[in-house]
């Protein structure tokens, strides 16, 4: 059974993530390429409006404005290098859930993966709508700013980037960074709650193999039927290895995944505060304020999906702990 699969497919598109099929070498070689294109693409964006922030912006207006988009984009830019970097430790996390103990072992097991695989697609889904509904404005607004004479972005650039052939060639590449920016974050936000709840799988797994040896336990009991000592520590040894294993899938998760949940969370809340403030100051100005809504709401299902998940793996190992204790009561 493949596990994420559309979360992965996700990256693909984003640039960030090769098939691991893929055999061969030319179409490896044209991905690296597209690859360095994308991530290249999406530092020279974030180098540049940091560049204006530094040399050019004079009022607090214009600060807003592209701080906004710099902190989203330096976001981006780390969710990329550390995908792309740490692909061989990805991939062998989600290894781990395909070897034993982790690996479904019957049909209750596998009916508890096949839930989850379903849940976590179907929130994937309702996510990158929310996402497509905020790039579409964005990609509207780019539009009219370039018809204006006005990069969709404020950049700075050491030569006059006025020039038509110029101007429009930055335009587009900016709308086409944003899309494949937006496609990166959808992956991302995605991809890291989904393996939070691929350990909410295991957990139950884990719940149902113990109760299923208390029930043994008890029908053998029952039938007067004495089960040898070796295959009685054996199952109770598979357990405890099985919530080691699941232990270290998270701690894995954490360890691959940590730089891009603080710079998330960090920059999420910067891009809040100063989108809520330039709505505050720009309510009057309906043009000026309609994409950035819609981008405002993203923010905070960004952060949103991280906490939720995460509230999720700790209801599913309080409910574990007092499944199991009250099945060893009995």
């Amino acid at each position: 059974m493949q596990l994420l699969t559309l979360n992965f497919s996700m990256y693909t598109v984003g640039g960030v993530w090769r098939p691991m099929e893929w055999s061969s070498i030319g179409a490896k070689l044209l991905y690296s390429v597209f690859s360095i294109v994308i991530v290249f693409s999406q530092f020279f964006l974030t180098i540049t409006e940091f560049l204006d922030i530094i040399f050019v912006v004079d009022n607090i207006d214009d600060f807003a404005t592209t701080t906004l988009m710099f902190f989203t984009m330096l976001a981006v830019c780390c969710k990329a290098t550390i995908v792309i970097v740490r692909r061989n430790e990805i991939i062998n996390m989600m290894q781990l859930l395909l070897k034993k103990p982790n690996k479904p072992q019957d049909e209750i097991e596998e009916a508890i993966q096949t839930k989850f695989e379903k849940y976590i697609r179907s929130r994937s889904i309702r996510y990158s709508f929310l996402a497509t509904g905020s790039i579409t404005g964005l990609t509207v607004g780019s539009v009219i700013n370039i018809l204006h004479g006005q990069l969709p972005y404020r950049i700075w650039l050491p030569w006059d980037y006025h020039i038509p052939l110029i101007f429009y060639t930055l335009g587009i590449h900016q709308m086409i960074t944003l899309i494949f920016a937006c496609i990166i974050n959808v992956g991302t936000e995605t991809l890291v709650p989904g393996l939070f709840l691929q350990t909410c799988a295991q957990l139950e797994i884990l719940e149902n193999r113990i109760q299923k040896l208390i029930i043994n336990k008890t029908v053998k009991y029952l039938r007067h039927t004495l089960a040898t000592p070796n295959k009685d520590e054996m199952e109770i040894s598979d357990c405890i290895h099985h919530h080691l294993s699941i232990y270290k899938f998270a701690k894995t998760v954490n360890v691959i995944f940590n730089e891009v949940l603080f710079i998330q969370f960090f920059s999420s809340i910067l891009v809040l505060c100063t989108s809520v403030y330039y709505l505050s100051t720009h309510v009057n100005d309906p043009f000026a304020t309609a994409s950035l809504i819609m981008y405002t709401i993203c923010m905070f299902a960004q952060i949103f999906v991280y906490c939720w998940a995460g509230n999720e793996v700790i209801l599913k190992i309080l409910k574990m702990s007092y499944s199991a204790f009250n099945i060893l009561q009995k």
